[in-house]
């Protein structure tokens, strides 16, 4: 017996792109919460091509805090991570408020050449946030975490 997808119900719009990539290249270096929380940032991405918000995500820590039940801990360790393989970028602005706004630029991911070409720099990133947070390696792919010494 075969396993076969079959086509579902379908829609024509209010949907957002999601990458092969990610699960292909990304996922089993950068772990299940992280993919969740880039996949999140990616839906919330501005796309008006030429204004000063393009590229920034519109939302942040408190609604992944309250979406998927992330602690701070959880959230500054999935930034690292996703900062360590290139896919977002935080910004610190001071907000006049005593903590600083954070401004989330989120990238697209490379293609799958690309990827390859970057591969072993996202390796070193990754573990080097490792290094510096040990914890971080139970939450990086399991695909690649082995390799990494905590």
């Amino acid at each position: 017996m075969s396993d076969t997808i079959r086509s579902g119900r379908e829609r024509s719009g209010g949907y957002s792109k999601m990458f092969h990539e990610i699960f292909d290249d990304y996922h089993h270096y950068i772990g299940d919460k992280a993919t969740l929380y880039y996949l999140f940032l990616l839906r919330y991405k501005n796309n008006e091509k030429g204004t000063e918000k393009e590229g920034k995500s519109w939302v942040g820590r408190k609604k992944i805090i309250e979406e998927f039940n992330y602690n701070f801990t959880q959230i500054k360790r999935c930034e690292s991570i996703l900062e360590a393989v290139d896919l977002i970028r935080i910004e610190h602005q001071p907000s006049g408020r005593g903590r600083p706004k954070h401004i989330y630029y989120v990238n697209h991911p490379y293609e799958k050449d690309v990827f390859k070409q970057h591969e072993a720099q996202y390796f070193r990133n990754l573990q080097r946030v490792v290094n510096e947070d040990p914890d971080v390696a139970k939450m990086l792919g399991k695909g690649k975490k082995p390799y990494f010494s905590t």
